[in-house]
């Protein structure tokens, strides 16, 4: 019996001991866990912090970034706008610099013209954000003006009196006034002219004088390059694109475009667009003014068909001598055509456009050889364009109007006849669509400085051949 109980006793402490081993693995387990849970939580919580955290930078990168390209608007346009008054400063200054002055005036000006000078560099900064990348302005340094007086700048030669600044701010409010905005030179001359002084020789020197149409929302601006070139070429001004286009409407005898590129309404490249597209204008050179070289702009503007570009704020002289670049480039163009035999249409044009019209106006013109009743009218209906724009663009690519075009491609093909072959001059003269042989002779020689007997045994000579 004792025994039992002692087995019964040592049970039940067996099984106490294996109770509490159960219970006592039961909290660990839950305590293990509430641990793990624990921790997966953390570390959940964690990775959502981080993750709203980079989140949260991220945004805060984006609205930085978004506000520097805010505030590098805002300062380019700020900038931009300044570029112009500044110009309308130096430039003068740098003119008024170059004349004799006195010692008092001297330094007055020396003073205004560096801290205009400063302000540009300020300018400078605020285009370019502050990051230090200033862009160089195409102004001469004060000291190096200053130590120039003795050598001045060439001045246009003009005609008639520079009008005082009241009369041309009058000028500018009465255009405004009457919804006519910009200046017409061939017109102002005139008016600011006295009666009697302007012979009918000068009304026609002046209406065949090189024609620029100045392009900007700054009346001051219109005014001064206007202004400044009166006498030398004739100045049409228009405030923005719309304008411009209604200008080329108006005038036929347009040689150059210089477009500010930020307008209101129509700006500089979509003008450019306008005009080089256009097979009426695509021949005009268009030099775009911008605040900054080496931008998408420069490079939309390229794209477009612009043919040069300075940059704000500008001195004038540069854009006279841009301006004569262009003349002279003209004038090679023409006298290539008036001197080769065989020239390619890429070799005297400026545009795509031009020379595709150049290679029609050739073609047709030889398709018609041999038609004496093929005409100025004819050729102008086949390259869809009026008499008026026929003749401008013609005369600016080849400096030949469209009949003298005609004569001069006739002629080529006549001298090249005579060039290769022992035809008759009659036959000849028929087959260049000449019915009068005398006609054909009067025209090669006021062309060539011969007639063509005497150019056939000129030929005849240097090849070797006995008469």
């Amino acid at each position: 019996m004792g025994n039992i109980l002692i087995a019964e006793a040592m049970a039940a402490q067996a099984s106490g001991i294996f109770s509490q081993g159960v219970l006592w693995a039961a909290l660990f387990g839950v305590l293990l866990i509430i641990v793990v849970a624990y921790a997966i939580g953390r570390w959940m919580l964690s990775r959502e912090q981080k993750k709203m955290e980079a989140e949260i930078q991220k945004i805060r990168l984006e609205h930085r970034k978004d506000l520097e390209e805010t505030k590098q608007g805002v300062l380019s346009g700020v900038s931009r706008d300044l570029l112009t008054p500044i110009t309308l400063i130096i430039t003068p200054l740098q003119e008024l610099a170059a004349d004799p002055l006195s010692d008092n005036v001297r330094v007055r000006v020396q003073m205004i013209l560096r801290n205009a000078q400063l302000l540009l560099h300020q300018v400078n900064m605020l285009s370019t954000g502050g990051k230090g990348n200033v862009v160089p302005a195409l102004v001469p340094p004060v000291d190096t003006v200053m130590t120039q007086v003795t050598t001045p700048v060439t001045a246009p030669v003009t005609t008639t009196p520079h009008p005082s600044t009241a009369t041309s701010s009058q000028d500018i409010n009465k255009s405004q006034n009457d919804k006519q905005i910009g200046i017409d030179d061939s017109n102002a001359a005139k008016a600011t002219t006295p009666r009697g002084d302007f012979s009918e020789r000068n009304e026609t020197d002046e209406n065949q004088r090189f024609t620029l149409l100045m392009v900007d929302d700054s009346p001051d601006m219109c005014r001064f390059v206007h202004d400044y070139f009166r006498g030398e070429y004739n100045v049409i001004t228009a405030n923005n694109g719309e304008v411009a286009l209604a200008r080329l409407e108006e005038n036929d005898n347009i040689d150059l475009v210089v477009s500010d590129v930020n307008m209101p309404k129509m700006d500089g490249l979509e003008l450019c667009k306008h005009i080089k597209t256009d097979l009426r204008w695509s021949h005009i050179p268009v030099i775009l003014l911008t605040g900054r070289r080496g931008d998408h702009v420069e490079v939309e503007g390229l794209r477009l068909g612009a043919d040069d570009y300075i940059t704000k704020p500008f001195n004038v002289e540069m854009l006279r001598l841009r301006v004569k670049k262009f003349i002279e480039k003209r004038e090679n163009r023409q006298r290539q055509f008036r001197e080769k035999m065989d020239v390619a249409p890429s070799e005297i044009t400026i545009t795509s456009m031009d020379e595709q019209f150049i290679q029609r106006a050739i073609k047709i013109c030889e398709d018609h050889m041999s038609d004496t009743e093929f005409s100025v009218e004819v050729l102008g209906q086949e390259l869809s364009l009026s008499r008026t724009y026929l003749y401008k663009k013609l005369i600016n690519i080849t400096g030949k109007g469209p009949a003298e075009f005609i004569r001069t491609i006739r002629m080529k093909r006549g001298k090249q006849y005579l060039d290769q072959t022992a035809m008759p001059i009659a036959d000849i003269a028929a087959e260049v669509g000449y019915g009068n042989p005398k006609r054909f002779t009067e025209n090669f020689k006021a062309e060539y400085g011969m007639s063509p007997s005497e150019y056939s045994k000129k030929v005849r000579a240097e090849k070797g051949f006995k008469y």
